[in-house]
């Protein structure tokens, strides 16, 4: 609306709202300090647990008794008309048939790794056979993640190899080392 005074536009006025009350985070339903009330299902009578867990709908094993003498025709058929061109036939036989692999084998020949020194000519392998095609960078990713792991189950075993090395030698030097020993030793310098 113009104001024929002013000739500026004059904003209608907002309507004012109620103050919201903060809702919880865990219930956006209830003002803070309520609670709802608990509703259950339809109660059962005290002692009795409900539905035995694992235990079929009626109709889920009506289908299964009609189903289970011809399973192995109704299979065929499935499979016969997938053949014939049918798409859903086909799409349902190669779902269920063939699930997709959620990974492939490598054709990929790596070097022995003995050591975590070998670690590294297996890495170049790697990133050799990326740049040739041969394997994904998705699939090199998960192969230097298991080159990692593997390096670093290498390498405690290495540290603990020469902790208890080190341990048995400070135990064969405080063998030595004997109180009359140590009573030589100071009389000597």
């Amino acid at each position: 609306m113009r104001d024929p005074d002013n000739q500026k536009m004059s904003r209608r006025p907002r309507p004012r709202l109620a103050p919201m009350q903060p809702r919880t985070a865990s219930n956006p339903g209830t003002r803070v300090g309520e609670q709802r009330p608990k509703i259950r299902g339809r109660p059962f009578r005290p002692g009795n647990p409900g539905r035995p867990p694992g235990s079929k709908n009626r109709v889920t094993r009506l289908v299964e008794q009609m189903v289970s003498g011809d399973a192995e025709a109704l299979g065929q058929k499935m499979i016969e008309l997938a053949k014939q061109g049918n798409v859903r036939c086909l799409e349902y036989c190669l779902d269920r048939l063939l699930p997709k692999r959620s990974g492939r084998p490598l054709d990929l020949q790596l070097p022995s790794i003995n050591g975590v020194h070998d670690v590294r000519a297996a890495m170049a392998a790697i990133t050799t056979a990326v740049n040739n095609g041969d394997v994904t960078a998705e699939e090199a990713a998960h192969l230097v993640r298991w080159f990692e792991a593997y390096a670093q189950i290498i390498t405690t075993h290495d540290i603990l190899v020469r902790l208890e090395a080190l341990e048995s030698e400070a135990k064969e030097s405080e063998d030595d080392s004997s109180p009359s020993k140590k009573y030589e030793i100071l009389e000597c310098k």
